[in-house]
């Protein structure tokens, strides 16, 4: 049982929201419970996961600072696609979005070009469209393009991929470096080489209010990224086409340049530098088409002459300390807020249960004087509080008397002082013979009270200085009953 005890006044001391007082026998400055304790418990567990949750986030690159501003675009800078990593798909859809069959290009026919411009001459190469299909399903399989999409849709043939393993787009601020890539939409017509075409009307009917959909792969940026801060994504823009309307369509990548600050433990930063090109902008220009060509739309991708800069600087350990500091102090204060009402209940329960045992123990004059006052319980408990209207009774009372009488220090002093003081004051009113006038009993007690205050150090409130008053009252010798 003493071991038990022992116990929790060594958990209670884990309690951070007691009740400050200014005086306890044990030498504490705060009057510890359970409940706290187990509060302070759950509080650091709670601190602990936080703690785990915000340096797995850390690592991740989670909450990144992110700084970003727009630049000129250098000379030659730009970046390179992997032929086979890159889509770039055209297909057409009637009005309902059904496919519109086009067996040995019978209706339309599409042709890609890739062209390098440089300031005395541009350079473009020509490569006939096949069918994607299987040429694009490693790429198609990361962006989660569906599979049949890839059989409805255009793409360069295997000459392009074979000539150019990778595709470079190149901005230039004078438009005298650059390189793009574009695709001609048009309409098919018979020739001394080809006699496959469809009859007018059905291509006319078929491409009347029809809609031309073309997709790309670009990058995209996303900080929380592991390793590149980049992620490959795939867009698919749609726009209708019109009898004798031709569009001319640009779609504006932006050369894209990360900077990565690592710096988990505050000291020896290192920096990465990583690129990429992303989706910026599409422009569509439409004008009429008096027949003199059979294209009726045109699709280019080329690079802007602005780049973006982004400067990412990741969480240290000091970011992670301040945010379970502040964590921490608002935990505590929503903690401290609920645990009050039953912190003070709890505290004011121990200073009744300290007077009622003390009454018990000892007998003051005080006592004598209000016996019928005091309670039949020995110790009040919470459940006697919830229980028994008598106990509630008891404990307003009895709070009364502490707020307004007993000092901190005269309920907590002592025991070992407080015990001789009493039995001295006891020896003294036995000596008390009741036939003496009431003169001479307040001259004995006012000489033992004289020689105890030499002999003793008060406290601030001490037992003799609660019997005061009541001694330099006039008191009547008839209700001291001696033995």
């Amino acid at each position: 049982m003493i071991s038990i005890k022992q116990n929790f006044s060594q958990f209670r001391r884990l309690d951070l929201f007691g009740m400050d007082v200014r005086l306890l026998a044990h030498g504490q400055q705060a009057y510890r419970t359970n409940l706290g304790a187990f509060m302070t418990l759950f509080l650091f567990s709670l601190l602990a996961y936080s703690c785990n949750s915000f340096i797995l986030e850390m690592n991740k690159g989670k909450n990144a600072i992110l700084n970003q501003k727009e630049s000129p675009l250098l000379q030659n800078e730009g970046f390179s696609f992997n032929s086979s990593q890159f889509i770039y798909a055209i297909g057409m859809v009637d009005s309902l979005g059904q496919y519109i069959p086009n067996e040995n290009n019978r209706i339309f026919q599409v042709s890609f070009y890739y062209c390098k411009k440089s300031l005395l001459e541009t350079a473009c190469e020509v490569f006939p469209a096949v069918i994607c299909g299987s040429r694009i399903s490693e790429a198609a399989k990361q962006m989660n393009v569906p599979e049949d999409y890839q059989y409805i849709t255009y793409c360069p043939d295997d000459h392009f991929a074979q000539t150019h393993q990778d595709i470079r787009f190149q901005g230039s601020q004078r438009m005298d470096n650059l390189t793009l890539l574009g695709a001609y939409i048009q309409k098919c017509t018979n020739s001394t080489e080809t006699q496959n075409c469809a009859p007018e009307e059905e291509i006319t009917k078929s491409l009347s209010n029809a809609n031309l959909f073309y997709s790309y792969s670009f990058y995209q940026f996303n900080k929380e990224l592991d390793l590149y801060p980049y992620e490959k994504v795939q867009n698919l823009d749609v726009t209708p086409c019109y009898p004798n309307i031709r569009k001319y369509i640009k779609v504006f990548y932006q050369y894209s340049v990360t900077t990565s600050e690592y710096n988990p433990f505050y000291f020896f930063p290192s920096t990465i530098d990583q690129d990429a090109v992303e989706y910026q902008q599409t422009t569509i220009d439409t004008f009429l088409d008096y027949n003199l060509d059979n294209t009726f739309a045109q699709i280019e991708i080329t690079l802007n002459f602005k780049k973006k800069l982004n400067y990412v600087t990741y969480q240290t350990l000091m970011d992670v300390a301040a945010k379970i500091g502040g964590f921490f102090t608002i935990l505590k204060a929503l903690f401290y807020l609920l645990l009050y009402p039953a912190q003070v209940i709890v505290y004011r329960l121990y200073l009744i249960n300290s007077l009622i045992n003390q009454q018990q123990t000892f007998t003051t004059l005080e006592n004598l004087e209000q016996k019928d006052t005091q309670t039949k319980f020995a110790k009040l408990r919470i459940r006697d509080l919830i229980r028994y209207s008598r106990a509630r009774s008891t404990y307003f009372n009895y709070l009364k008397k502490v707020e307004r009488l007993l000092d901190i220090t005269e309920v907590l002093s002592n025991p070992l002082r407080l015990t001789r003081q009493v039995e001295d004051i006891q020896g003294s009113i036995r000596k008390f013979d009741p036939a003496k006038n009431q003169f001479q009993v307040r001259v004995a007690l006012d000489e033992i009270i004289a020689n105890q205050d030499k002999n003793d150090i008060q406290s601030p409130r001490s037992v003799n200085q609660e019997l005061q008053p009541v001694i330099r009252q006039s008191i009547f010798l008839n209700r001291l009953q001696p033995k």
